[in-house]
């Protein structure tokens, strides 16, 4: 099914939300699906750990199969004996690194909770709204220029979460967001103790220091390599309500069958998880067009976006330092 105007409303959106929250294109990345709303650390540090994907959105899975601390055990596997690789195995294998002790399976990131809490409890309040009929939808300047790793569907993740017919109609009418959250912050994270800065910087910069040379190498930074990219900030919101409409003109059933669902979701910002503490109603209004409010009360963590740096900038330009 093409999409070519949830396409553009998705740009336009994350042009509108940029300009709004005074983020910067250049490395603001956009999180869509069923958004983490996390009261304790692994989950927050777990979507953190995440190798974010070259587009402006990306749709949100709670275990990213691709993570820094994955990628630094595949660095260390693959280097030739040192110094820096006995202490970067060291340091990768202290359990006090790791949230519980989990080593490899959950990292800890910096700051600690609490004070990602603090710091967004003492953040900014906005309001953002967002029309698909005037919003800017040119993402040529922003660093992905692409939103390839979007949702596709607008009633569902997939396009069939609902129908294909619901999907086709609201992709392609107009849609409006309208956002308020209580608190937010756009917050530096680092990666912990598991991750030594060092080594990992210096197997970057010399392949010939990879026990299989060059195409080791490769696999984990080459152009199609595993680590691309870094995350080194985080879009955190302690309290929201946002309003999407969509300006489609639905009949009884149509909204009946939208309301019924149990894989109903809405665009950008799905909703329908069992773990969710987000609240979600809908209206059906004199127009016929239909409306979701979504809420989540204070008191938890909710990521609506990433920063994002390439690995090559980091390595290369002292941006190491802030990551680790």
């Amino acid at each position: 099914m093409a999409n070519a105007s949830l396409s553009d409303s998705t740009d336009g959106l994350y042009n509108t939300l940029s300009s709004g929250l005074k983020l910067s294109n250049q490395q603001f990345q956009m999180i869509q699906g069923v958004l983490p709303v996390q009261s304790n650390p692994s989950g927050l540090y777990n979507f953190f750990d995440g190798i974010p994907p070259k587009s402006v959105a990306t749709l949100y899975t709670s275990n990213p199969v691709n993570g820094l601390n994955g990628n630094m055990q595949i660095v260390i596997d693959g280097a030739k004996d040192s110094f820096l690789k006995t202490l970067a195995l060291k340091n990768y294998m202290d359990p006090k690194y790791w949230v519980d002790g989990n080593i490899a399976v959950d990292p800890i990131y910096a700051p600690p909770f609490a004070d990602l809490m603090a710091q967004v409890n003492a953040g900014s309040s906005a309001t953002v709204s967002f029309d698909s009929s005037t919003a800017d939808s040119n993402i040529s300047s922003s660093w992905a220029k692409s939103n390839k790793s979007a949702g596709v569907g607008f009633w569902g993740e997939k396009e069939s979460s609902v129908s294909e017919s619901l999907n086709q109609k609201a992709s392609s009418s107009r849609i409006t967001v309208d956002f308020t959250f209580e608190k937010f912050a756009y917050l530096a994270i680092r990666a912990g103790g598991w991750f030594t800065q060092g080594f990992f910087a210096d197997q970057y910069r010399n392949p010939t220091k990879w026990t299989n040379g060059q195409p080791a190498w490769d696999q984990v930074f080459g152009p199609t390599g595993s680590c691309q990219f870094l995350t080194n900030q985080s879009l955190l919101v302690n309290g929201y309500t946002y309003i999407v409409t969509s300006h489609a003109s639905y009949s009884q059933s149509d909204y009946s069958q939208i309301t019924t669902s149990k894989e109903t979701n809405v665009w950008p910002f799905y909703t329908s998880s069992s773990s969710s503490q987000s609240t979600q109603s809908f209206v059906y209004n004199d127009d016929k067009s239909i409306s979701t409010v979504v809420t989540c009360k204070p008191g938890s963590l909710q990521i609506f976006g990433m920063g994002v740096v390439t690995t090559a900038s980091a390595m290369g330009s002292g941006l190491v330092s802030r990551l680790i």
